[in-house]
C-alpha cells in the first residue's frame, strides 16, 4: 500500500499521488473549506469593514444555511455580531494607541543615565573626573611617553615645531 496524502481542512485522505493531490486541491469543496479556515483568521478591522458594505443574506437568514457560504456576496452576520465585531475593533484600536502613548513616553537609557548624573551632581555639587591616572603606574620609569602622567610645566612650553617637517 502507497503513501496516503491527509488534508486538514476536508479531513480526507487518499493516495498520494501528484495528479491526486492537484485534483483534490483544486477541488470546489476544498477551497471552500480552507477559505473558511482562513476567514477565522483574517483582521478583525478589515473583516468590519468588508461586511458592512454588504446587506444581509436573504437565504441565511431566512433558512439558516447559505449554500455559497464563505463566497457568498452577501453578509451572514447579524447586526448583534456586527456590533460586536465593531467593539472589539475599537477595543483592539485603543489597546494599541495606549501602547503607542506609553513607548512614545519612554526615554531612552542613554538620555534617563544623564538626567539621573545630571541630578546626582547637582545635588552632592560633586564634579566626578571620567578617568584617574592609576598610581601603580606613577612609579615606573621605564613607561613610554604616551603613558607617562603629564605635569603642568609640561603644558608652558608654546614652541612648537611645525608638521609634516
Amino acid at each position: 500500500m502507497g503513501r496516503r496524502y491527509y488534508c486538514e481542512y476536508c479531513e480526507k485522505t487518499f493516495i498520494d499521488e501528484l495528479e491526486a493531490r492537484k485534483k483534490h486541491l483544486q477541488s470546489a469543496n476544498h477551497m471552500k473549506l480552507r477559505n473558511m479556515h482562513y476567514e477565522q483568521c483574517r483582521d478583525p478591522a478589515i473583516l468590519l469593514k468588508e461586511e458592512l458594505l454588504k446587506i444581509p443574506c436573504r437565504k441565511y437568514f431566512q433558512n439558516g444555511i447559505c449554500l455559497f457560504e464563505g463566497s457568498c456576496k452577501y453578509t451572514h452576520y447579524s447586526a448583534e455580531q456586527l456590533c460586536e465585531l465593531r467593539q472589539k475593533v475599537e477595543q483592539m484600536e485603543q489597546k494599541r494607541q495606549k501602547t503607542d502613548s506609553e513607548k512614545m513616553n519612554i526615554p531612552s537609557v542613554d538620555s534617563w543615565l544623564e538626567k539621573y548624573e545630571e541630578t546626582v551632581d547637582k545635588i552632592n555639587n560633586v564634579v566626578h573626573l571620567l578617568w584617574s591616572y592609576p598610581e601603580n603606574l606613577s612609579s615606573r620609569l621605564d613607561l613610554p611617553p604616551s603613558l607617562i602622567k603629564f605635569k603642568p610645566e609640561h603644558f608652558h612650553d608654546d614652541d612648537f615645531e611645525e608638521w609634516g617637517k
